[in-house]
Formats: structure tokens, C-alpha cells, sequence
């Protein structure tokens, strides 16, 4: 069920995110004290997908708090409203405008698309799961 406790859960981890993500480097090659193994094994283009897949598990943690289900269409809300909460308060915090970093970050006209979409599919999945509760009450 999605309530007040899930959304606080995510929108305190989210922020706590956002700040600590402006000052993280996932990048090896771009890092000077990185080893020379870890340089050439996390190319540009590894540290970048590896990024996604970690940021997924961590975000996973506190999604599965708040829902109280390990995998379930509320934790995937969570983790997606999650998601979305950390990037607008990245680039609130940054002072400037989102900016289109990644071929699966479209940003047009300083809006990122992924985000947009994401509030659809909340919204979608709002709906869903309320009328799933519904109908278990009835």
C-alpha cells in the first residue's frame, strides 16, 4: 500500500541522495588515484551502466522499506517515485538546469523526459494499486 510512511522513507533517502550524489566521481577513469586496472576494466561507458544497475539496488533497499514487500508493484512505485525525487532535488540543489548527460536522459527544453514519464507511470500505478486495495476490501 502506498501511505504517508513510504513517501516519507523515500523522500528523506532521496534528498539525503541528491546531496551526496553531487559530489560523487563513478567514473575510475577520471579519478587520479584509481588504479590502472580499474582505469582500463570501467571504461566511460561501464562506469556509466554499472552507475544505473547500483543506483537501482541501492535505491531497492529503502523502496522495500517502504513498501514492507521485497518485489511487488509497490516497491516498484517507491523506487520510481524515489527516483524522481532525487533527480529534481539534484537539479535544485545543482543550481542549473537539467541537461542531457546520457542517451537514456533525454532533457528538452530543460525538462528530462525520463522524469516526465515517470510521473505518468506513478500515476498509472497509483490507480492500479488503489483499485487492487478496492477491491481486497470489498
Amino acid at each position: 500500500m502506498i501511505n504517508r510512511r513510504g513517501l516519507t522513507i523515500m523522500t528523506v533517502f532521496s534528498i539525503i541522495y541528491a546531496i551526496l550524489e553531487l559530489g560523487m566521481q563513478w567514473d575510475p577513469s577520471k579519478v587520479l588515484g584509481s588504479p590502472e586496472w580499474m582505469k582500463s576494466l570501467f571504461t566511460t561507458t561501464v562506469s556509466l551502466y554499472f552507475y544505473r544497475v547500483i543506483y537501482i539496488l541501492i535505491f531497492a533497499f529503502p523502496s522495500y522499506l517502504a513498501s514492507g514487500k521485497l518485489l511487488s508493484i509497490e516497491t516498484v512505485w517507491y523506487l520510481i517515485y524515489g527516483s524522481i525525487v532525487e533527480d529534481v532535488m539534484y537539479w535544485i540543489i545543482d543550481l542549473r538546469l537539467p541537461f542531457s548527460w546520457a542517451w537514456f536522459y533525454p532533457v528538452y527544453f530543460g525538462i528530462p523526459i525520463d522524469d516526465v514519464i515517470g510521473v505518468i507511470i506513478l500515476a498509472v500505478m497509483y490507480m492500479f494499486v488503489k483499485q487492487k486495495s478496492k477491491a481486497g476490501m470489498s
